[in-house]
């Protein structure tokens, strides 16, 4: 059967070979505005939020914008209910892929527990683990974004090039770039791909979706699918493209 995955990696295929899309490799998961642990003296810490400790960065409090913030997932994060790191074997992706637990592309980026940066620190949250959380960590209890049901009246092929409902057509993206349907890109030149998938093949960084794009329109209409200030069609959250650009440059 010719699914949505199936159409996908084909188009990714086709763009790769053309020579269409941008270079992912100069993006990373990360923007400026932290400071390294071999600035603050402390050589073995990742980097952080000026001013957050290493206590803090591991076990919070997160700031109260994710306190109780809805992941891409759309769970609510209960502050009170939470799992610390260290019991779910939380690591950057590096450390992940030596787990036997980790499958190839996953990363807090693609979870459905993920809340993505909303203060432009360059870290988000999650709805079931304490602590600040970069979009390219991972840990055990990983679970993948639901891939959205196609509309009725629609077949998978159509989704990449469908007009997409009202409520997108001139939206704002999660960082307030305006959707102009006269000046988009098709998906096919962009690589549009599932984030899992694209990270997996090297297309991709760990740490890179559509969730957590700047030009990414979240779902309104509670279908579970978004739309891209860029990029024409439907875009789910686990997707991602090569003009990915990191929320927090916009925030």
């Amino acid at each position: 059967m010719w699914t949505r995955r199936n159409y996908l990696v084909a188009t990714v295929g086709i763009a790769a070979l053309s020579g269409c899309g941008g270079d992912p490799g100069d993006q990373t998961g990360t923007t400026e505005g932290t400071e390294t642990g071999e600035e603050t003296g402390d050589e073995d810490a990742e980097e952080r939020p000026e001013g957050v400790s290493e206590e803090e960065f591991e076990n919070g409090p997160v700031p109260d914008v994710y306190l109780s913030a809805t992941s891409l997932g759309n769970e609510q994060r209960d502050p009170d209910d939470l799992n610390a790191k260290a019991d779910v074997a939380f690591s950057e992706y590096d450390a992940a892929v030596e787990n036997d637990a980790h499958q190839p592309g996953t990363c807090c980026a693609n979870c459905a527990d993920f809340i993505p940066d909303k203060n432009g620190d360059a870290f988000g949250a999650c709805a079931e683990v304490d602590g600040y959380v970069d979009g390219a960590d991972w840990c055990t209890i990983y679970e993948s974004l639901p891939e959205p049901a196609v509309p009725e009246d629609m077949s998978e092929a159509d989704l990449a090039t469908a007009e997409v409902p009202e409520q997108y057509r001139t939206a704002d993206s999660q960082t307030g770039e305006a959707r102009d349907p006269d000046d988009l890109q098709s998906q096919e030149d962009v690589q549009l791909s599932e984030s899992v998938e694209a990270i997996a093949d090297g297309l991709a960084q760990p740490g890179q979706s559509c969730g957590n794009c700047a030009e990414y329109i979240p779902d309104k209409n509670g279908d579970t699918w978004g739309a891209c200030a860029k990029v024409e069609g439907y875009v789910a959250a686990e997707d991602w493209c090569a003009i990915w650009k990191h929320v927090s440059a916009e925030l």
